[in-house]
Formats: structure tokens, sequence, C-alpha cells
């Protein structure tokens, strides 16, 4: 159901007499019921990246038909750092040392993500950049098995497509891997790349220019209120992502230690709370459940404060990510 379908779906339910409506909120649980509440009153809660089915399907899914949560999109990085120096990276690329994502691990954690939900709608595997992992071709036929209906996308800013040799083309094509090209202003050959996926047979998408980033301030402090920062985070920075076999709310606090380390910032680091493993015996509607709330981290954010800039090569100072002190500024 697409957001569309889901506010025509709204619309339906407001048809619904109030007795029945009250006999429902009885049968669903309490989190539910809060968000069909704000959903009615016309704050049309969707909790981005995690889902974007009414929570009363989700429900129906939960209560009545016994299938496993569906999980709207997931991140997974190939590699962690970048050949691209991007000023202000959410994902901390153009500060992170050299480090490749294990084939045998990522087949572990893509086993046991199909066995937790019943189905991804999306799947991103990105980076850093995810072609100068040296066996990214190897990656490809395993999100495949595990997610056959999902759509997978190959996130690249497309420097290395041209040098990309026939097995790659090969994986990509016989396992339908989309690759998602950034518009960087870097003088990309836009031409030559739409001439080899053609010949390769495989789909490729361009995304909009990127001339224009936002930079959403981490609050050094983390006197930032944990609640607002994660509900306010829907169009800026929320996407779940998996890492050394947890999922973890966005980027932000899944490489936290990588801005942590390069600054030598103490008390930053994801901790346990932040986070939430798939190989601890959970059940798939407790992670589902965890992953639509704040975590800890989110003190962090100051959400208040995105602001935009035009792309630029990173100098690495840490002002691309905080703000300077606002003094005693009201």
């Amino acid at each position: 159901m697409d957001l569309d379908q889901g506010y025509g779906f709204v619309n339906l339910i407001r048809l619904i007499p109030a007795p029945i409506k009250r006999f429902a909120a009885k049968l669903l649980p309490a989190r539910a019921v809060s968000r069909l509440r704000e959903t009615l009153s016309g704050n049309d809660y969707t909790p981005w990246m995690v889902s974007r089915e009414n929570p009363l399907i989700t429900s129906f899914r939960r209560r009545v038909s016994g299938k496993n949560p569906h999980l709207h999109r997931i991140v997974v990085h190939l590699t962690d750092h970048c050949n691209l120096n991007c000023r202000g990276c959410t994902h901390f690329s153009n500060i992170a040392k050299p480090a490749f994502a294990d084939v045998d691990q990522f087949e572990r954690e893509f086993e046991q993500l199909a066995r937790t939900f019943s189905g991804i709608t999306e799947i991103y595997l990105l980076g850093g950049e995810p072609l100068l992992h040296p066996e990214v071709a190897r990656f490809l036929p395993i999100a495949r098995r595990a997610f056959p209906e999902s759509r997978i996308n190959l996130m690249s800013n497309g420097i290395l497509v041209p040098r990309m040799g026939h097995g790659f083309w090969t994986a990509m094509r016989e396992n339908s891997i989309h690759l998602v090209c950034d518009l960087y202003p870097v003088g990309l050959d836009i031409q030559a790349i739409e001439r080899l996926t053609s010949e390769h047979g495989v789909e490729l998408e361009w995304t909009d220019p990127r001339e224009d980033f936002f930079k959403l301030p981490i609050d050094l402090t983390g006197s930032q209120d944990a609640e607002e920062s994660f509900r306010a985070c829907g169009g800026v920075n929320n996407c779940v992502i998996v890492r050394d076999g947890r999922l973890y709310p966005c980027a932000y606090v899944a490489y936290s230690d990588i801005f942590a380390g390069r600054f030598g910032i103490e008390g930053m680091e994801p901790t346990e709370a932040d986070s939430i493993s798939l190989f601890e015996g959970h059940h798939p509607y407790e992670i589902y459940d965890f992953l639509c709330d704040p975590v800890p981290w989110c003190r962090f954010c100051d959400v208040e404060s995105v602001s935009t800039y035009q792309w630029e090569r990173s100098k690495r100072t840490i002002d691309e990510w905080v703000d300077a002190p606002r003094g005693n500024d009201p």
C-alpha cells in the first residue's frame, strides 16, 4: 500500500461508527491505538522507513494473520569508507578508515532478516562507496536469495562504474539489482554510464542532482529531547541500518563511533540500548517496535537546527557536523 492508498484507507476509517472503533481499540495494542489517534486527528503518522503501512494493517498482521512485520527499507554498508570526500557525510564515510563487509557475516545477517521480517520493500547496499569492495559481486545473489520480491539497490557515486568487470555486471543483471547513482557535481560521464548499463541489461536510476546537502547538527552535550528528536527526524536521517548483527535506527547512531573516534569525543559511542540484536532471540515484533521508538542516542541530534548547504569537498573538521556554540542566545 502506498501513501496515497493509505490516506484513502484513513478516510474510510473515519466512516466507521464510534462503538465499533471503541471495540477495536480494546483489541489493538496501545501503540497502535496511539498512532491511529494521531492519524485520525490529522497528524498522519507514518514510522517513515520502518513501515509505510497504516497502523491498522500492521495490527492485523500482528494480531490476526500471525505474519511477521514488514519492513519498508533497510541499509547495509559494503564499505565504510569512500572515494568521494563529501563535506558533512551523514555516514561519516569521509572520516572512516577503510573497512569492508565480510561476505559470510552478510549472509548470516540476511538469512536472519528473512526469518524476522515477512518482507522488505527496498534494500540499499551502499557505504561509503560499495564499488570499492573487491568482492562486491558476491553480495548480490545472497541478498536476492533472502528477499526474492524486494527491490534491491546498489547505490554508488558512479565514479568507479566504468571500471567494473564482467562478473559484476553479470551478478547485477542475473539478480535484478538496480544501480542507483548519485548526481554529485563531480563531472561524471553520464552517457558512458548509461551506455554500460544498457549494454549489460542492468536497470539504472539517477538521484536528483546532489547540489544541496542538509546538515543535521550533532549536539555534543546530548541535551536534546530524544523523543522529540526522533519524531522530527522522519525526512532527515531515519533509515534502519544493519551493522555487525544489530539493527540501528539511522546512520548517525550506527556509525557514531567513527565520529567520536576521529575527534576524541567520549560518551558518544552507541550503547546496547541504541540498537537491537538480530541473533539474540527477540520476537520479530519486539524488533519492529524497537525500531519505531527513539533510542537514547537521539539526544545528540539537534533536529530543530537542520540547515542546508551547497555540496563541496570536506576539510574533515568537526564543524561540518557540529554547530558553533550559541552562547547565551535564548
